[in-house]
C-alpha cells in the first residue's frame, strides 16, 4: 500500500484523480489479478506527440484476446518516456497482445491542474485525441506485443488525429 501511496504523491493533481478514477473502475472488473502465476514482463517505452515528448501522460495498456491480467500503466516523464506497472504496483506488465490508450488532463488553457484545486472546481480538459485516449477493443488505434525478456515501445502520435468513422461504431 504504501508504494501505491508513494506513486499517487509523484502524480500531478489531474493526473492523480485519472488514477483514482481507472483504479476504481478496474477494480471491479474480470480477468485474473497478476500474481505468482503471472509472468510479469519489463515494459518502458516513449510518447511523442507532434515530435515533442509527450510530459505527464497516462499510457496504459489494455488486454485484449486472451492475455492474461488486467493490463498496466506508467506516466511520461519530461523525456516523454514511461514505465510499465500492474494495477497492484508490480513492476512489468504480462505477456500478450494489447490496446494502448494515452490520457494528459489538464486546465483548459493547458497547464496542469494545481495540486490545491477541488476536483469539480477547475475545469478539466483532455489533451488528447479521441482515437488515441478511448479503449475500443473493435478498433484499436495503437497496439502493442509485450514479448519476454522485455518490451519496449515508441509511440508517436498526430495531435490533429481523427479516428475512422468506425471507431465510434461496434
Amino acid at each position: 500500500m504504501s508504494a501505491c501511496l508513494d506513486t499517487m504523491r509523484q502524480l500531478t493533481r489531474g493526473t492523480a484523480i485519472l488514477f483514482a478514477v481507472m483504479f476504481t473502475t478496474l477494480s471491479g472488473c474480470g480477468g485474473s489479478a497478476s500474481g505468482p502465476d503471472i509472468d510479469m514482463i519489463p515494459v518502458t517505452g516513449s510518447v511523442t506527440m507532434d515530435g515533442e515528448p509527450l510530459v505527464g501522460a497516462m499510457v496504459e495498456f489494455h488486454p485484449t484476446g486472451g492475455t492474461k491480467g488486467n493490463g498496466a500503466f506508467g506516466l511520461t516523464d519530461e523525456a516523454g518516456k514511461f514505465t510499465l506497472t500492474d494495477y497492484h504496483s508490480n513492476p512489468g506488465c504480462p505477456p500478450g497482445e494489447y490496446g494502448v490508450t494515452f490520457s494528459k488532463i489538464t486546465l483548459p488553457d493547458g497547464s496542469p491542474i494545481p495540486p490545491d484545486s477541488q476536483q469539480g472546481g477547475v475545469g478539466m480538459k483532455e489533451q488528447i485525441p479521441p482515437g488515441y485516449n478511448l479503449f475500443k477493443p473493435h478498433a484499436i488505434i495503437q497496439a502493442a506485443s509485450v514479448k519476454a525478456p522485455e518490451s519496449t515501445f515508441e509511440f508517436q502520435l498526430d495531435s490533429k488525429f481523427k479516428p475512422p468513422q468506425s471507431f465510434y461504431h461496434e
